[in-house]
């Protein structure tokens, strides 16, 4: 015996005809969540198409960096990662459209993770079953009232009720504070969503295994010399025994910007922002004009930094050498230091002292937001975040920002260095030590 299928089953789109898909298509790629993104609406186009007509074994990352990016006859897909980062985008886009204007689409495009042939899948709507028929009503002992008098309870109830769900639905008053509002009120009013971008930074991490291993091992590992192994074995306290191994890693997410990433998503949530998260190695030009953007830690680990920064007042510099990076004042004013760097507490208990640029500056494009948090390291990072979603904190910021231009009307466009001391790698207080109005 079959059953009917059950409400929002998915079900594999086996019968679908290519005019309908066709039309799938055109609603997404003509839809707000991809508007201004042209190479998404030809990557879209172009797999989809191939697909329709049977060709999908055709597609693999080398056909569409030639034939929608049009790369070279040089171009080698390990060394230019385009089409994996406009992959990433594009699977985050259509999640977008498909939990907003194509909700209600009976027929959907998704991309596979992995995979670059697209599927096509039909969300299957049964209708609920019809509510029990009501009992019959019992012939009145005493005569209705009029509708007249009933009309006030009604109205008490729905009103109790609308509040009641207003209660539940809205933030209280206190939630948002004043300071928080002007500082955070424009994004509010984009109409776009907002992406935090973590840094992919290249680093290597270290694991200590109880026994040597292989020389194929897969992951590929480089064990550590003997002069390193005794250095970690002091700093992790692990007895002697086994063996250390190095693994390059590029999608390591630093802890002091996964919590920097909690605070804002909170703050965003509570503002009724929609949120989506990636990493600085899948972005492009054309992410960072469609999109809200906060970026997150050092020009050493996120690439966009210094393009977005440019002539700042305040700028980012790299570790050189036996030089620290450090977050550089160009103009320094009394009281102000012409360089920021880390200072490494001589005894653990004092704390070390660390600092973080904060960017909020105009976006590529017209009403576009760019946030830019970036920590000489992470828990600075970490830091500037709270600073930044903190109410207290905001109101010192925008008091500041105020003294900076008193004339000052519209959204706050500035940078702002703040200093944080950190204890056991965790940042305790933070302070504001310079400002520029942009």
């Amino acid at each position: 015996m079959s059953h009917p299928p059950r409400n929002n089953a998915t079900i594999d789109m086996q019968d679908a005809s290519p005019e309908e898909v066709r039309a799938e298509i055109q609603a997404v790629v003509h839809s707000s969540a991809f508007e201004r993104t042209e190479k998404l609406q030809k990557f879209l186009s172009y797999i989809c198409e191939l697909t329709i007509r049977g060709e999908g074994g055709r597609i693999n990352e080398y056909l569409i960096g030639s034939e929608v990016f049009l790369r070279g006859p040089e171009y080698s897909p390990s060394e230019d990662s385009v089409v994996r980062r406009q992959a990433h985008t594009l699977r985050q886009k259509l999640q977008e459209y498909y939990a907003g204007e194509g909700s209600a689409h009976a027929l959907r495009i998704e991309l596979p993770v992995g995979r670059y042939v697209p599927s096509f899948r039909r969300i299957m709507e049964t209708p609920p079953p019809p509510p029990p028929s009501p009992p019959p009503v019992p012939t009145p002992i005493k005569p209705l009232r009029p509708l007249w008098a009933i009309a006030p309870v009604a109205a008490i109830v729905l009103l109790g009720a609308g509040y009641f769900l207003g209660m539940r639905s809205a933030p209280p008053p206190a939630t948002i504070g004043a300071a928080t509002n002007e500082i955070w009120g424009p994004w509010t009013q984009s109409k776009r969503q907002t992406v935090i971008c973590f840094s992919s930074p290249m680093t290597a991490v270290i694991k200590h295994f109880d026994n040597v291993l292989p020389p194929d091992t897969i992951p590929r590992r480089f064990r550590a010399h003997a002069d390193e192994e005794d250095l970690f074995r002091q700093s992790f306290r692990i007895p002697k025994g086994g063996a250390f191994y190095f693994t390059p890693v590029v999608n390591q997410t630093k802890l002091g910007e996964a919590v920097a990433g909690v605070h804002l998503a909170a703050l965003l949530t509570r503002l009724h922002i929609p949120v989506q998260t990636t990493q600085s190695r899948f972005v492009n030009w054309e992410d960072l004009r469609g999109d809200d953007m906060i970026l997150l830690g050092n020009n050493e680990a996120n690439e966009w930094l210094d393009p977005l920064l440019g002539k700042s007042p305040f700028q980012l510099t790299p570790s050189k050498g036996d030089r620290q990076r450090a977050i550089v004042n160009a103009k320094p004013r009394a009281g102000e230091s012409a360089e920021y760097i880390i200072n490494y507490a001589a005894k653990e208990r004092e704390g070390d002292q660390e600092y973080a640029l904060i960017s909020m500056l105009p976006g590529i494009a017209k009403d576009q937001r760019l946030l830019l948090i970036s920590g000489l390291n992470a828990q600075a990072t970490q830091a500037a975040a709270e600073y930044l979603t903190t109410e207290s904190a905001l109101a010192e910021l925008l008091g500041r920002l105020r003294q900076e231009s008193p004339a000052h009307t519209g959204p706050w466009q500035f940078q702002a260095i703040v200093k944080t001391e950190v204890h056991d790698k965790v940042p305790t207080k933070t302070w504001l030590v310079a400002i520029r109005v942009l």
